[in-house]
C-alpha cells in the first residue's frame, strides 16, 4: 500500500525549470505534482514530476485583465479546488495571488490539507498606490476586494516562506504573525562541471573579459544605466579586451542595440536574446562579474535577483544596486551603488580592476554561496512539509 503523501507546487503561470530542480529531490518523501496554467510562461518539458495544466485568467490577456482590474483577482486557476481535495500540501506563492485563495479555500474540502505559500514580493502598499492605469486613485470596492483575499490567506496559509526578510517584514506589516512565517532563502542548483569550458568558445568569447548582464531588457533592470557606465569606463581604463554581454529579450532591446552602436561600443558589447538557462549557469564562472542595475517602481523593487545568487555560487562577484532586496541577498559578495547612478556604476568597475579588491569579493563568494545549498533548502522544505502533515 503507497501511503506516500502527496504535495502540489502550484505556480499559476510561472512554474519554472528552477522549482523543478530543486523539487524533484523532494519526491523519496512526498509525491511531487507541479500545477500551472495552460500557457505557463517558462517550459515544463525539463521537469522531473508530473505537471497538470488548468485553464487561468492569465492564459489571455483580456480575462487576465478583467479580473485583475475588476474583481482583484490575480490568477485564477479553473477546478484548483476540486484537484486539490486529494492533496496533503498545497504549496503556492505570494499573499494576494488568487490561487492561494483558492487553496486556503480547498480546505474545506479536505480538512487534511495544508497550504505553505512563497512569499517573494517587498512592495509596500503596492495595491494603495495607483495601480489602475490613467487614475489617479484606485477605486475603492477594487482595494478592498484586493484586502479581502490578502487577509482570507493570511488566516488560512498554514506557514509562509518570505525568501528574504525584507519580505518578511511586508508580511509582518500586513499582519502574518511570527509563528506563521519561516524565511526560506532560495537555492542554486549547480550547473554539470562537465564541457563548461565550450560555451566561451562557443559564444565567440575565448581570451575576452567579460561583464555579464542577465535579465530582461527593460528600464527597471537598469540597462541604459548600464551601457552609459560601460562607455565611461573603458574610456578610463583604455581597455580593449573587455566585453559587456547582455543575455535577454525585452521591449528595449531594440533601442539599446541602436545605443550601443552610436556609442560607438563595437565590439565591446555583445547581445545575446537567448541562451538556455543551464548554458547561462555554465557562464557564470567564466565571467569576471555579473551585473544587475535595478531600479525601483511605485508597484516593484528587486524581490530577490536570481542571477546574483547564481553568479555568486559560482565564485563569481556581483555589482548590483540599493534596490529592494538585492543588499540581503548580495551579502558581501560584490558592490553595491545608488540606482541610475551610471558614474558610480563606472566607477565600481574601476575597483574590480585593483586585485587586492578583486580578491576579496572572490573571497567574499566562497562564503555567501553556503546560504544558497541546494541540499539544505530541500531539507528545510522537506521537514516542514513533514512538521505540517504529521500533525
Amino acid at each position: 500500500m503507497n501511503t506516500q503523501k502527496k504535495a502540489a507546487l502550484v505556480r499559476g503561470d510561472s512554474l519554472s525549470e528552477w522549482e523543478g530542480s530543486l523539487w524533484h529531490s523532494l519526491t523519496d518523501t512526498f509525491a511531487v505534482t507541479g500545477v500551472c496554467s495552460q500557457k505557463n510562461l517558462y517550459s515544463t518539458s525539463n521537469l522531473r514530476f508530473p505537471v497538470i495544466k488548468l485553464p487561468t485568467t492569465t492564459d489571455n490577456i483580456f480575462i487576465h485583465n478583467f479580473y485583475k482590474y475588476y474583481f482583484g483577482i490575480f490568477q485564477k486557476m479553473g477546478g484548483l479546488e476540486k484537484l486539490l481535495a486529494n492533496y496533503d500540501i498545497a504549496h503556492t506563492a505570494e499573499v494576494y495571488y488568487f490561487y492561494t485563495t483558492q487553496a486556503v479555500r480547498a480546505k474545506s474540502l479536505n480538512k487534511k490539507l495544508k497550504v505553505v505559500t512563497t512569499v517573494w514580493d517587498n512592495s509596500f502598499g503596492r495595491f494603495e498606490y495607483n495601480y489602475w492605469p490613467k487614475l489617479k486613485m484606485s477605486p475603492a470596492y477594487w482595494r478592498k476586494k484586493v484586502n479581502e483575499i490578502i487577509k482570507e490567506n493570511i488566516s488560512g496559509v498554514d506557514m509562509f516562506l518570505p525568501v528574504t526578510a525584507y519580505s518578511a517584514g511586508l508580511l509582518s506589516d500586513l499582519g502574518v504573525p511570527e509563528s506563521k512565517m519561516q524565511v526560506v532563502t532560495p537555492a542554486i542548483v549547480r550547473p554539470d562541471e562537465k564541457n563548461q569550458e565550450n560555451i566561451v568558445k562557443e559564444l565567440g568569447l575565448a581570451e575576452r573579459e567579460i561583464y555579464l548582464v542577465v535579465n530582461r531588457m527593460v528600464r527597471e533592470k537598469g540597462v541604459y544605466d548600464i551601457l552609459y557606465a560601460w562607455r565611461m569606463y573603458l574610456k578610463k581604463s583604455k581597455k580593449n579586451n573587455a566585453v559587456l554581454v547582455l543575455i535577454g529579450k525585452g521591449p528595449e532591446q531594440k533601442n539599446l542595440v541602436r545605443l550601443s552602436g552610436e556609442m560607438g561600443l563595437g565590439a565591446s558589447v555583445k547581445f545575446i536574446e537567448y541562451l538556455p538557462n543551464d548554458k547561462v549557469r555554465s557562464l557564470y564562472k567564466f565571467v569576471k562579474v555579473l551585473i544587475l542595475a535595478s531600479l525601483s517602481t511605485f508597484t516593484w523593487q528587486e524581490q530577490f535577483g536570481f542571477v546574483l545568487a547564481e553568479s555568486i555560487s559560482a565564485g563569481t562577484p556581483v555589482i548590483s544596486t540599493f534596490s529592494g532586496a538585492i543588499p540581503e541577498v548580495v551579502g558581501k559578495a560584490g558592490l553595491l551603488v545608488p540606482p541610475a547612478h551610471p558614474v558610480a556604476l563606472a566607477d565600481a568597475f574601476m575597483t574590480l580592476d585593483n586585485q587586492t579588491s578583486y580578491a576579496s569579493l572572490k573571497l567574499a563568494c566562497q562564503t555567501e554561496m553556503q546560504r544558497f545549498n541546494s541540499q539544505n533548502y530541500a531539507e528545510k522544505i522537506s521537514n516542514l512539509y513533514k512538521t505540517l502533515t504529521d500533525v
